[in-house]
């Protein structure tokens, strides 16, 4: 919305966002849906993104990428899990062979995304958990380059 953030190594965010927990209630403020629009719009931008576009080409079904992205974000938020799938994001992203630096170009996209479509606040609460989440991927695909 306002104060979109432009730089890289976005998501340095005020250390009470996270330690908190603050995030596990945005299920709450958000509710389901702005959570899986908001996760549909994000991806739509990835498909074009000119370093991270490449890595979904193999994607046939966009709608139950985005479903499953969104429960996943869903139930990390607070909410109660509503399907079946089994989440294991290191195991993804190092099956996809990401590079670690592509990290930045993710958090800088989901960043605009955030701030484009949702309050100041919640944005910034679900920045601190992505960037955090983010760090933790980033170094697992650092170990296993």
């Amino acid at each position: 919305m306002d104060d979109l953030p432009v730089q890289k190594g976005l998501g340095k965010q005020p250390e009470e966002l996270t330690s908190s927990r603050a995030y596990r209630q945005l299920h709450v403020t958000l509710g389901k849906a702005e959570i899986q629009k908001v996760i549909s719009r994000f991806y739509d931008l990835i498909k074009d993104h000119p370093s991270l576009g490449s890595y979904f080409s193999d994607v046939k079904d966009w709608g139950e990428l985005k479903a499953r992205l969104g429960h996943f974000w869903w139930i990390d938020l607070g909410g109660e899990r509503y399907r079946e799938d089994i989440y294991n994001p290191h195991a993804v992203h190092r099956f996809l062979k990401i590079p670690p630096v592509l990290i930045d170009d993710w958090l800088l996209l989901f960043s605009t995304n955030l701030h484009e479509h949702l309050p100041k606040e919640s944005a910034e609460i679900w920045l601190a958990r992505a960037t955090q989440m983010a760090e933790w991927i980033r170094t697992d695909l650092q170990q296993h380059m």
